[in-house]
């Protein structure tokens, strides 16, 4: 994780793929703990780590 931009007013931060599911996976798993917004951010974190995941599977002997 990285801060890349802090004022006032907002923080920019750049995390890593391989640390999203450590951030996200306790906070889901203790939601009843943390507030809206925490669990809005985690949600879109956990969102962004499934969509940087390749889902494409080659269908089987697609060449033969």
């Amino acid at each position: 994780m990285e801060v890349i931009h802090k004022d006032d007013q907002s923080i920019t931060i750049r995390f890593d793929k391989k640390d999203l599911a450590k951030i996200v996976e306790p906070i889901i798993k203790n939601a009843e703990v943390f507030a809206k917004d925490t669990l809005d951010i985690a949600y879109l974190l956990a969102k962004q780590d499934y969509r940087t995941e390749d889902h494409f599977k080659q269908p089987p002997h697609i060449f033969d």
